[in-house]
């Protein structure tokens, strides 16, 4: 008996020091951080956004650039986007940081807009929107937001938002879109203003 309680107690420790290094190697690394900042903006109350994944991927295996869980129609507080969303996101940012003087991205402005798009609406399901079409209209009326957010100017944070309102839509499966999805639709953000997306 003594000695089931002792290999009992020795499994334990190991499963504690296990997941504490889990846990450390979770941590959120500054680059992360700043995401989470701008995706607690969007979301309306403090959320963490990780980055995970070791390639540089734009998707996971199941096509997926982003995700967010949601617990008996809450949302949780962490999305996790796929590391080379993160990784595309964060050179955005040293481009503009270095005056990047290109209206749209000077190069992969295809991939940068996507990854933009990822982060808006990772962070619109962590504000509660949980129906994909509303939440990806939702994100294509932010992309200005977060691309001025990461240190874009507002005209190329416009032409970014232009470019993606006219390229992502068609790139995605049919229930990401809706005809709600328009200057004064049901899913406008801004009504009662003539700025779209």
């Amino acid at each position: 008996m003594r000695s089931l309680a002792f290999a009992l107690l020795a499994l334990l420790a190991v499963l504690t020091v296990m997941l504490h290094r889990g846990a450390s190697a979770a941590a959120a690394k500054p680059g992360d951080l700043r995401l989470s900042a701008i995706a607690s903006e969007l979301a309306r109350r403090p959320v963490t956004i990780r980055c995970e994944g070791l390639s540089g991927a734009l998707t996971g295996a199941r096509g997926e650039s982003g995700r967010t869980g949601f617990i008996d129609g809450k949302p949780v507080s962490v999305s996790y986007l796929q590391e080379g969303i993160c990784q595309t996101l964060h050179a955005y940012t040293r481009a503009l940081k270095a005056g990047a003087s290109c209206l749209l991205p000077c190069e992969r402005p295809l991939e940068i807009a996507w990854s933009v798009n990822t982060l808006a609406h990772e962070s619109y399901h962590l504000a509660g929107v949980r129906n994909e079409a509303r939440t990806q209209c939702y994100a294509l009326q932010a992309i200005d937001y977060v691309a001025q957010r990461l240190g874009a100017s507002r005209d190329q944070a416009r032409a970014l938002a232009a470019f993606s309102f006219d390229q992502l839509p068609r790139r995605m499966p049919p229930e990401y879109s809706s005809p709600e999805c328009l200057d004064g639709g049901r899913y406008d953000l801004r009504p009662g203003s003539s700025v779209w997306p």
